[in-house]
């Protein structure tokens, strides 16, 4: 999903003074909201089938306090469509909530046009900022639901601890940590997921990847992947399937839905058929990262991917 910001702050202040006029040129810097965790169809798959339900998922931390969130659907200016078509959904339930996580469904409305759309999410705060971004979503008909859907059905991951203790579930698993407060892997601790992707056939890939979040880099392909910021924890290809399968990435490690752990602090990653050192801007550090899954479908040309976000800490 590719997101255009756009960021709108209006501050307006009368400024009274009797005997002169003072131009006063310092500005004012108000929090702004922020949106994350965006799942956009019904397996985030940027799919929306007319008549039937559509999902939407979103984590909003605002600036001050949330006043409205809105979505919008807008036919594109270099699109052709059977006729004019839009839509809004407001939520109001969000007023005055500080950090509201957003999990709605609706049902696309019967009448809409098929074709390619801009898919606006817009967060006013009541600091009198707004946030507004864009994506694109198409609207197909139930027939025209491809066979080939990439999606990721199952996005788990455990911690192994320094005495190589670890635990089904124990850290992260389809959208919730199980510790809040217990986020964060240490120096030597290993990272180890559980990954299953849906919908596929042909031949595909999938990266496992941990990516400083100060890089900002959340590549949605394989092609996209920068391997100068991306640490590889786990590669997963399939080639010649014939019908619609799952891929997941269990191997040999004791638990048949486990991938390859990588220890936090290790020299190399998991990329194969060579790892790659972690060294220059990937050295390990103190901070944010971003955990993702990407897979791309190279005989369909379809991806899915998806992001969290946790500490590393101990170096």
């Amino acid at each position: 999903m590719k997101l255009n910001l756009k960021l709108h702050v209006l501050l307006l202040f009368p400024i009274l003074n009797l005997t002169s006029c003072i131009h006063d040129d310092t500005e004012i810097e108000l929090p702004l909201p922020t949106v994350s965790n965006i799942e956009v169809g019904l397996h985030n798959n940027e799919l929306g089938v007319i008549g039937e339900d559509f999902h939407f998922n979103a984590e909003i931390i605002a600036g001050d306090k949330v006043e409205m969130v809105k979505i919008n659907m807008e036919q594109k200016i270099d699109e052709t469509y059977s006729h004019d078509w839009s839509f809004e959904k407001i939520w109001d339930k969000y007023k005055g909530l500080k950090n509201p996580k957003i999990h709605q469904h609706f049902d696309i409305p019967t009448d809409a046009a098929k074709g390619s759309y801009n898919f606006i999410i817009t967060v006013v705060d009541q600091n009198g900022t707004s946030l507004e971004e864009i994506s694109s979503i198409d609207l197909i008909d139930a027939s025209d639901y491809p066979e080939v859907n990439p999606h990721i059905s199952v996005f788990g991951i455990d911690k192994i601890d320094v005495d190589g203790n670890g635990g089904f579930n124990n850290f992260y698993n389809n959208g919730e940590f199980r510790d809040a407060d217990g986020a964060f892997f240490r120096k030597d601790e290993s990272i180890w997921s559980a990954i299953q992707i849906g919908g596929i056939k042909g031949d595909g890939i999938m990266y496992s990847l941990l990516i400083k979040k100060s890089h900002n880099h959340k590549p949605e392909t394989i092609e996209a992947i920068d391997f100068s910021k991306a640490i590889v924890t786990e590669v997963v290809e399939h080639s010649g399937d014939e019908e619609v399968m799952t891929l997941k990435n269990n191997r040999d490690t004791g638990h048949w839905n486990y991938g390859l752990p990588l220890e936090v602090g290790a020299t190399e990653d998991n990329n194969v058929p060579e790892p790659n050192p972690i060294t220059e801007g990937k050295d390990w550090e103190n901070g944010t990262y971003y955990y993702g899954v990407v897979y791309t479908n190279i005989t369909y040309n379809r991806s899915t991917f998806n992001y969290i976000e946790f500490e590393l800490k101990g170096f």
